[in-house]
Formats: structure tokens, C-alpha cells, sequence
């Protein structure tokens, strides 16, 4: 489901860029990871953890992971704030797109790494499995910071900046 997701943001993306009239890295750069902070991080994140925090038995077995722990819920909050961070994009730009890119790049990455020694200590890592994984998590963390260092925001530039020069 996540990576029919991803794909659809991405394809919104690469529309978005081509259809832009001032067309440089930076602006590509903020635009597209406007379209996966919002599209994949934000949005179906924020609508998915509600659905965890109703059903979480059911959320956990979606996830591969075990149910009703505290911490479960703790960590459902926490990407919910995640998730409204990212959310936030549509409607604050620039520096702010650093914050929630960074956050949910280190979670994806660290979430790679655990699904990949989970199934790997359960003996269910094939490389079918691997590419899932990694094109629902560890490929987000790629976009986004490549994204991100496209756009100049790490270097103080972006868009913003470059509308702003004389």
C-alpha cells in the first residue's frame, strides 16, 4: 500500500517540476520534498497512526509489529506529531522544511535497518522483501535528503532565498 503511495507522490513530483516556469535545483529541490514531507510523511502517516490509535492490534499486524505495548502508543503519537510537521509543509516553506525532512529521514533510516534485522534474525530477509523495504523507508530517506540538499535550505539558500535576491 505504502509503496503505491510513494509513487504516486513521486509521479506528482516530477509533474510538479516540469510544470514549474522557474525551473532551477532549488526550486525543484523544495518542491519535491514539499511532495513527499506532505504526500508520504504527512498526510497518509497522520490518517494511518489515528487508524493505529483506534485499531492497534490491527495497525501492528500491518506493520509486522507486536501489539499493545505502551510504548506502541507512545510511538503512535510521536509520528502523529511527525506527521503534522510534515503536513505543515503545504503552507510553510523555506528553512522550515528542514526540520520534519531530517526527522522523518533518521526514522526511515532507522526503520530500514529494524525491519531488516527483524526479518534477517527470523530468517525472512529474501531480496524481494529487502527492495520492499527499502522502497517504502530507506528509499523516502534518499528523496528527502537529496531533496533537501537540492533545494539549498542546508545551505541557506533554497528558493525562498533566491526570490528574495535582487
Amino acid at each position: 500500500m505504502f509503496h503505491l503511495a510513494l509513487l504516486v507522490v513521486l509521479a506528482g513530483a516530477v509533474i510538479h517540476v516540469l510544470r514549474l516556469s522557474n525551473r532551477t535545483s532549488s526550486a525543484a529541490g523544495e518542491a519535491v520534498l514539499r511532495w513527499v514531507l506532505v504526500g508520504y510523511c504527512g498526510i497518509p502517516m497522520v490518517l494511518f497512526m489515528g487508524y493505529a490509535l483506534v485499531h492497534p492490534a490491527e495497525a501492528s499486524q500491518a506493520v509486522g509489529m507486536p501489539a499493545g505495548s505502551p510504548y506502541q502508543t507512545f510511538a503512535v503519537w510521536a509520528l502523529i506529531g511527525m506527521g503534522i510537521a510534515a503536513t505543515l509543509a503545504l503552507r510553510i516553506r523555506g528553512a522550515y522544511l528542514v526540520g520534519p525532512a531530517i526527522a522523518w529521514s533518521v526514522f526511515f533510516l532507522g526503520a530500514t535497518a529494524i525491519h531488516m534485522q527483524q526479518l534477517r534474525s527470523e530468517g525472512g530477509l529474501t531480496h524481494g522483501m529487502a527492495l520492499l523495504i527499502f522502497a517504502t523507508h530507506g528509499l523516502i530517506s534518499v528523496v528527502l535528503l537529496g531533496a533537501l540538499w537540492a533545494s539549498g535550505l542546508l545551505r541557506g539558500g533554497g528558493a525562498d532565498a533566491a526570490a528574495r535576491r535582487p
